[in-house]
């Protein structure tokens, strides 16, 4: 199940990858006009940033949460408890203007090509920064002395211990956030502009907004395997995305729907959020 706009995307690659390298299809075969791949050109050592770029993280205690949902697709299950260690994570998607702030400190890549259609639209400084890579966007959390959030810690983090299938509850209220049903925005809204669209532990756009990017590899079955604190496979040809997006329709807002792409990839509807373990300290203050 995916995002209508991803599920296209996806085939398109899909169909590719069996005539051509993947290089021959980042530079020759995706010219849709909202999606671009190309390689990153920034330094290859970026710096550990200080607290120039500010956090609101939230505390995720350890615990076990329900992962999977049994009445999903294949992917999704089985369904089962998951311990975590406890972690933090940002309650909001990371910004455009702070991810302009990491451009500025760094010279990594802006999120913006000659082939984005409406850009200007997309790019305020509080609305979630989009069109960024998952190499991008770790390598922002990595600055931030960060990481992208297992699929897991994730997961935990938009459906509470009480596995919700909606950040609110178990059923789907259009309107409650920045989705492709019925809402009064065209594109991404600022970050935190649905109240309603706010997990039980703060978090806020888990179910709209932007997709996001998570650490893991992705793996069909991988919900098989039910041991504390997973990362996924070592290694694929996938990274998972999760949540829904300002272009997602119907029940594919679920918050179990696990999607998937290519590293390189950037659409106008995936942005990112990061994360911290514990043990890798406290983040740092507004």
């Amino acid at each position: 199940m995916l995002d209508k706009r991803l599920k296209w995307a996806f085939i398109l690659l899909t169909l590719l990858f069996a005539v051509l390298p993947i290089s021959g299809i980042v530079r020759e075969s995706l010219q849709p006009s909202h999606i671009e791949v190309e390689p990153s050109t920034e330094r290859s050592n970026i710096p550990v940033g200080p607290a120039s770029l500010k956090e609101d993280m939230a505390l995720i205690p350890k615990g076990v949460f329900l992962r999977g949902y049994n009445a999903g697709g294949y992917d999704e299950k089985p369904e089962g408890p998951v311990m975590l260690n406890a972690y933090w994570m940002d309650r909001y998607e990371v910004t455009y203007g702070s991810y302009l702030a990491f451009v500025s400190a760094t010279g990594h890549r802006k999120p913006i090509s000659r082939y984005v259609k409406h850009f200007e639209k997309l790019s305020g400084p509080t609305q979630p920064a989009v069109y960024v890579s998952w190499e991008d966007a770790e390598k922002y959390c990595r600055y931030r002395g960060a990481r992208l959030p297992t699929e897991a810690e994730w997961e935990k983090a938009a459906r509470g211990t009480q596995g919700f299938l909606w950040p609110w509850g178990n059923e789907d209220k259009q309107g409650w956030a920045n989705t492709g049903n019925q809402d009064p925005f065209e594109l991404t809204a600022a970050v935190g502009s649905f109240s309603r669209d706010q997990s039980p532990f703060g978090m806020y756009d888990m179910d709209g907004n932007a997709m996001e990017w998570v650490s893991d590899w992705y793996q069909e079955d991988s919900y098989k395997e039910n041991h504390p604190d997973p990362k996924g496979p070592a290694d694929g040809l996938y990274k998972v995305i999760r949540g829904a997006s300002w272009a997602t329709t119907g029940h594919e807002t679920r918050l179990t729907i696990r999607l998937k792409m290519i590293p390189d990839f950037r659409d106008t509807t995936i942005g990112f959020r990061c994360a911290k373990s514990v043990a890798e300290g406290a983040p740092a203050g507004p």
